[in-house]
């Protein structure tokens, strides 16, 4: 009987000594997609990461509640984008470090999307994992073999993207500003119908001079991002007779997205297939 006891015990003691383990395991907080897949590339499961942003709330306008407060408060290390466009992020007084990921970065005015840019997707990557090895040393080379691994597949897609540079007509577009990363790294040229924000409607004379540009540069299409509201292009694209492509700013992952697999690098190749569209 003791030894049938002995036997049902060991179960019992190894998920005990399990949530203990990770119970012990340091936390890190993210504030959207890309800086938890970022992360989460780096450190494994060194170290629990937990994201903030919803994929269905813009990062731009997002207010985190008294519990992500708290768990930001809490957290080894926050992992934000930038000081412009996180700002509450970096007025959290955490227990840790906190890390601008595009603090590399050779910026740009007015357009904190660093990370719709490959290349800058890589900077961001071995920034993180350099300031997360100075806070866990004891991860240090882990986190270092991880980072190259992820940045190995950001550099293939890179080079993919590079092949634009070689387009003849290199003008696109877009609902919002939010591709001015993207077009520098790779000649190529944007035109925003809004400014950042994708939800203010541009005035009547705005949307006459998008008009004539489209129609003097022979552009049939119009992209749209599948989480703003998609009426602003959908007027421009019926007005001049364009199609309406979808693109990503890959903030966040809806459930469908998530169910089907996707992330950074699937989005950001979908995004290739959709500009070169355009980009010829």
């Amino acid at each position: 009987m003791k030894k049938i006891l002995m036997l049902l015990a060991i179960p019992a003691v190894l998920l005990l000594a399990g949530c203990q383990k990770s119970a012990s395991k340091p936390e890190v907080v993210t504030t959207f997609e890309p800086m938890y897949e970022f992360t989460k590339a780096i450190v494994g499961d060194k170290v629990d990461v937990e994201n903030i942003v919803p994929a269905n709330q813009e990062v731009h306008e997002f207010e985190p509640s008294a519990k992500q407060v708290a768990t930001m408060t809490n957290a080894e290390a926050i992992v934000y984008n930038s000081n412009d466009l996180e700002k509450w992020a970096k007025k959290v007084n955490n227990k840790g470090i906190k890390i601008e990921a595009s603090k590399d970065v050779d910026k740009i005015s007015g357009d904190p999307h660093t990370w719709i840019s490959p290349k800058q997707a890589i900077i961001e990557v071995n920034t993180i994992a350099s300031e997360l090895g100075k806070k866990f040393p004891d991860d240090k080379a882990t986190f270092e073999k991880n980072a190259a691994s992820y940045v190995a597949k950001l550099k293939k897609l890179d080079s993919e993207f590079d092949t634009l540079k070689d387009a003849k007509q290199k003008t696109f577009i877009t609902q919002h500003e939010a591709f001015a990363y993207l077009s520098r790294d790779y000649g190529l040229k944007e035109i925003a119908i809004a400014g950042l924000d994708p939800e203010v409607e541009p005035s009547a004379s705005t949307l006459a001079n998008l008009k004539v540009e489209m129609e003097k540069a022979g552009l049939k299409n119009v992209y749209f991002e599948g989480n703003a509201n998609s009426k602003i292009a959908e007027t421009l694209a019926k007005s001049v007779g364009a199609n309406l492509i979808g693109i990503n700013t890959v903030e966040g992952l809806s459930d469908e997205q998530k169910k089907n697999g996707d992330n950074y690098l699937t989005l950001m190749q979908d995004n290739l297939t959709a500009l070169k569209k355009t980009i010829k």
